[in-house]
């Protein structure tokens, strides 16, 4: 493991404060005092850092690694609510008193993250409260979101809402081959796929490997490979879904850089 020196720290810490909405609209002099006061975190993979409704006591920046935000059903099934990657912050806090986290946490990779208290937040937005105003653009990207999620979900079809999904997490977490296909590490069961997308366990293995003998796509154990983006984002669009917007108010706006 490559251990950074305490100036590479700082720099590493400032660049993942430059990249997130919270923070655009507060001075520089403000990413510098918040860098000074936070922390470098490692958690294994399966580390749970919280749970819905505990009191909370950090927000966190990723350097490396995954971290899954999920919520679980009445009949007992985990659903994956967010997947948060290196250059993100998590997680938004009830504004309960005291604050509590909305949702659970765990670790999917091992991971090293930037740790700041919830008290050290209080003090850096009295020090500089357009720090509210990062937070309200960043809430306003999201809506846009939500609303295409409402959309997606409610009116288009399962091979539609499948598509949008694997494109989606191929911005996330994929990671582009030599050949121009896309891999993207398995995370999700195809039950949990189903609950994401709204479907059961069969019919997403049967759109899947549909797609598989169209070319579009290939399954492994340990993974999917997209072979031809063009035409799952062909799948995508099927019905009139508005994909570039959706994926752009994902990786362009709170999930992207400024």
């Amino acid at each position: 493991m490559n251990v950074l020196s305490e100036s590479e720290t700082h720099e590493k810490i400032l660049e993942l404060i430059r990249g997130w909405r919270w923070f655009h609209y507060v001075p520089e002099a403000a990413h510098d005092w918040l860098a000074e006061r936070a922390r470098i975190k490692r958690f294994e993979e399966g580390k749970i850092l919280y749970l819905a409704g505990t009191p909370a006591t950090h927000i966190y920046g990723v350097i490396s690694g995954v971290f899954r935000i999920y919520t679980t059903s009445p009949r007992g099934h985990e659903i994956t609510l967010e997947e948060v990657v290196p250059g993100a912050w998590f997680p938004h806090i009830v504004p309960a008193e005291p604050p509590v986290y909305s949702a659970d946490c765990s670790c999917r990779q091992d991971a090293t993250v930037v740790s700041l208290p919830l008290a050290i937040v209080a003090e850096f937005s009295r020090r500089w409260p357009a720090y509210y105003q990062g937070l309200y653009h960043e809430f306003t990207d999201r809506a846009v979101v939500i609303l295409g999620r409402i959309e997606l979900l409610s009116l288009h079809n399962l091979n539609v809402r499948l598509a949008v999904y694997l494109l989606r997490m191929s911005r996330l977490r994929g990671r582009r081959e030599v050949s121009g296909a896309i891999w993207i590490e398995i995370f999700d069961n195809q039950t949990e796929v189903g609950a994401r997308v709204g479907g059961t366990r069969q019919r997403v293995n049967g759109v899947l490997k549909a797609w598989v003998k169209k070319g579009l796509i290939e399954l492994h154990k340990d993974g999917t490979r997209i072979i031809d983006t063009q035409g799952l984002e062909r799948e995508a669009k099927k019905s009139g879904f508005d994909l570039d917007g959706y994926l752009r108010g994902y990786h362009g706006g709170w999930q992207g850089r400024r």
